[in-house]
């Protein structure tokens, strides 16, 4: 079993996502460890950051080889952003084992609704390409 010690989460975290995972609701979790609602929703909030943050972590130290950078501002046409990866993907010879549509797609997903407008980006982002052709957008 993996110590919690070495973990980004909290012991109190842990257990509040377990009961969450179990179908428990704030409410319940809160009387069952004699604290307020509020409270809880306060700790699973900062639990799920803390998991995002780490996800993210291994993402960006998984991607520091790959060849392929791009990095979105805000304001960017985000099919002229699919067609400038199929670009550098053709420069370096890398076979993308996406389509173009399928690259609008992924870009229009990691975004959500919130962070587009009229098939421009709203907030910065970044695309890595692999050498073996994997694309991740964040």
């Amino acid at each position: 079993m993996i110590d919690i010690k070495k973990t980004h989460l909290t012991k109190k975290q842990y257990e509040i996502l377990k009961m969450r995972i179990a179908g428990k609701s704030l409410s319940e979790i809160a009387r069952e460890l004699h604290t307020s609602r509020a409270n809880v929703s306060s700790i699973a909030r900062t639990a799920e950051e803390n998991i995002r943050k780490s996800r993210n972590t291994l993402k960006l130290v998984e991607m520091i080889d790959w060849p392929i950078k791009i990095d979105v501002k805000a304001g960017a046409n985000i099919y002229e952003i699919s067609e400038k990866v199929f670009q550098e993907a053709d420069q370096r010879r890398i076979k993308i084992s996406h389509n173009y549509s399928d690259v609008v797609r992924m870009i229009t997903k990691a975004l959500g609704t919130p962070g587009l407008r009229r098939r421009r980006a709203l907030k910065d982002f970044s695309i890595v390409v692999s050498r073996e052709g994997k694309v991740e957008i964040f």
